[in-house]
């Protein structure tokens, strides 16, 4: 089940000082910034307005914003373990208009590769090349979306529908940008500044290589194994927010 976590907008003076407790308090619903110049194109230069909050367990920072007609989600994975998870499992928001808990209406993006088809090159069914550009393909360049408005649930590319997400990990930086036009999971009478929303964040742990049960090869020694089970691991929690009108 999905930890649960309500956060109040810090002002900038106490943000810093109170960055790890902020995550785990039970507080208002955060007031989404209001900005109307955001580009999803994977940066976060254009979120400096914004508060940035942290979960310590998943190692995600994360912030929220709206214009008049969209709401956005920037997640930037600050910790090495984070940054892996995000890009070989995958990383789910969902969001409900109705401030439930439930996974019903999200996104999943980056979407990874499988074991199977990372190791296809090395069993020589697929050269390096041609798996790079498959995992460019499919973990960057495509978004799962379930339960939105007039949208079938389906596989499409970031950049198709309203709806759009953009990764980007330059500068050693894990960072990516979600758009949610609020039509396309709101009642007209929600889009206000009082109705709270429920958005659920989850950082997949890594998909493992099955190699076969019983008397199968191990995966490495014991602190290794150790290694692996902590990163197939995932995380998640839920935050509240009420649009800036």
């Amino acid at each position: 089940m999905m930890k649960k976590i309500k956060i109040a907008m810090l002002p900038i003076s106490i943000f810093i000082l109170c960055l790890n407790a902020a995550a785990q308090t039970e507080k208002e619903p955060l007031r989404a910034e209001f900005i109307n110049s955001i580009v999803i194109d994977g940066e976060d230069s254009d979120w400096e307005s914004a508060v940035s909050l942290f979960d310590e367990d998943s190692g995600l920072m994360y912030s929220i914003a709206n214009d008049d007609e969209n709401i956005y989600i920037l997640l930037k994975a600050t910790v090495e373990s984070s940054m892996t998870k995000f890009v070989m499992g995958g990383v789910e928001v969902w969001i409900s208009a109705d401030g439930k808990d439930r996974r019903k209406t999200g996104i999943k993006y980056p979407v990874p590769l499988s074991w199977e088809e990372r190791f296809a090159s090395a069993r020589g069914n697929t050269t390096r090349e041609d798996m790079r550009r498959q995992e460019n393909e499919r973990t960057y360049k495509t978004m799962e979306l379930r339960g939105f408005e007039n949208i079938k649930d389906n596989t499409y590319k970031v950049d198709e529908l309203e709806i759009k997400a953009e990764y980007s990990g330059k500068n050693g930086n894990t960072v990516a940008e979600y758009k949610i036009p609020l039509n396309a999971f709101c009642k007209p009478e929600q889009i206000n500044g009082e109705n709270i929303f429920a958005v659920g964040l989850v950082l997949n742990g890594m998909q493992m290589p099955n190699f076969g049960g019983g008397g199968g090869r191990r995966f490495g020694d014991g602190q290794m194994q150790r290694q692996m089970r902590d990163m197939s691991r995932g995380h998640s929690f839920w935050i509240y927010a009420q649009l800036t009108k």
